[in-house]
């Protein structure tokens, strides 16, 4: 953001800080744990937050563009973006409280996150940036807007290769299907949450890191365990894809790596149970529930705001992009893990986002000049916000490389499937949501007596 809006990148990046600030003080307010889903809420957050900023400032390049003042286009920026930026947070939010009020632990988690991101969102993205804009025109420290650009003025005809993109995306789409119908049956790579398997769970007399624990399994070469460290209590939960039939020795050899490796933590066996796939059912289906509620209320609050068609098309998008990620998932052999559904509705949120973004353009330009075709207003709407598209799609995978770099083995899969999703959205907001539109036969108008 730095590089490419220099000083008004430099603004974004203070707002950001606030906006994790203030989530973080909220989080600790409701006396929140953050767990994995909800640095996935984070994540989300602060690829809105980021968005938030990218569209504000490329109004400001318009309005800027035309000639105007400094003062002027700030001014004109942040009154143009205004509409948008509500309108994307505000269908995420819908999604979030869906989430929150259908889902199970975990989605809960990542739901109450991305709510009081979106809140914090708001608040510093339109007023706290909006205050340092004015303190720096006060002492006359901006003199004019410098920014970089990808394209200047594209014109290309996106809607000419819908024909090619349908066709991708129905073959992608048909993966995704047959993926789901597999994970349904249970005959993928399911995770302990979903496929059942049993439980082991350690009290420790002092305090341990995650790290110690994975170096033991490591140098004994037990693998295929997720991990889980209860706060505060020095207890370690250990789940195993296996029953307590079969078992065995796995246990004994599970304790014997933790004692012989961390003899000074003095870890004991307190239980060991079977973790039923009815369970499991059950958070599928209440998952199932709220992501279904959840995009019901988005096709609701955009026909109110724009039109029927335009909540539908974004539905569709953002099943679309689910659908792809699901069958990516399958082809790669990658295990559905509760982190990896959390990966899927953090993808929603942003397919979802992107998608607003764009509708929302192609609405201003329809209220401007009705006298153009569908087709000609959705490649121009798109042309106006690619640059956008762009940028806030790239800055949200170098936080997601980051993660899938750095962050360990834990979270590899989900930052893996992250950043990929973002990819397809960023794909589908252009090539899929937008022409999904031209599906519905536009609307004549009766003409105007004089």
């Amino acid at each position: 953001m730095m590089i490419f809006y220099h000083l008004s990148g430099v603004i974004a990046n203070v707002a950001l800080t606030l906006n994790i600030l203030f989530l973080f003080a909220g989080l600790a307010i409701l006396n929140a744990t953050l767990t994995v889903p909800g640095i996935a809420g984070i994540i989300l957050s602060i690829g809105m937050a980021v968005d938030s900023n990218i569209l504000i400032f490329e109004r400001m390049r318009e309005e800027y563009d035309l000639g105007k003042s400094v003062r002027s286009s700030v001014d004109g920026g942040f009154n143009q973006a205004f509409s948008t930026i509500v309108d994307s947070q505000v269908t995420t939010l819908i999604t979030s409280m869906a989430l929150f009020l259908f889902g199970t632990g975990p989605i809960k988690g990542f739901a109450i996150t991305l709510s009081l991101g979106i809140l914090f969102n708001l608040f510093t993205a339109l007023y706290c940036s909006r205050f340092l804009f004015d303190v720096l025109h006060s002492f006359k420290l901006l003199k004019k807007l410098s920014f970089l650009r990808f394209t200047r003025k594209p014109n290309l005809d996106y809607m000419k290769l819908r024909h090619i993109t349908y066709a991708i995306s129905a073959i992608l789409i048909g993966i995704g299907l047959i993926a789901s119908v597999q994970i349904a049956r249970g005959k993928a790579n399911m995770g302990v949450d979903f496929a059942g398997g049993s439980l082991l769970q350690y009290k420790a007399s002092q305090a341990f890191t995650m790290n110690e624990v994975r170096q033991a399994f490591n140098k004994h070469q037990i693998e295929g365990l997720d991990l889980q460290e209860v706060e505060n209590e020095h207890s370690l939960i250990v789940k195993i894809k296996k029953s307590e039939e079969v078992i065995g020795n796995l246990s004994a050899q599970i304790s014997s790596a933790l004692t012989s490796e961390l003899a000074a933590k003095n870890f004991t066996l307190e239980s060991q149970s079977e973790i039923g796939s009815s369970v499991s059912a059950v958070l599928r289906d209440k998952a199932a529930m709220a992501i279904l509620i959840s995009l019901v209320g988005v096709v609701i609050y955009l026909a109110m705001r724009f039109d029927i068609r335009f909540g539908v098309a974004a539905a569709m998008a953002t099943m679309h992009d689910i659908l792809i990620i699901i069958g990516l998932c399958w082809l790669l052999d990658i295990e559905m893990t509760l982190l990896i559904v959390t990966a899927l509705l953090t993808l929603g949120g942003y397919s979802l986002n992107d998608s607003v973004v764009v509708f929302d353009r192609i609405r201003e330009n329809m209220a401007k000049d009705r006298h153009h075709s569908m087709i000609s207003q959705i490649n121009n709407s798109v042309n106006q916000v690619v640059g956008r598209t762009i940028i806030t799609g790239v800055t949200t995978c170098l936080t997601l490389l980051t993660l899938l770099f750095l962050g360990g083995s834990v979270i590899h899969d989900f930052a893996f499937v992250l950043f990929w999703g973002i990819v397809v959205g960023t794909f589908s907001s252009v090539f899929v949501a937008s022409p999904l539109l031209l599906l519905w036969p536009e609307k004549q108008e009766e003409p105007v007596n004089d």
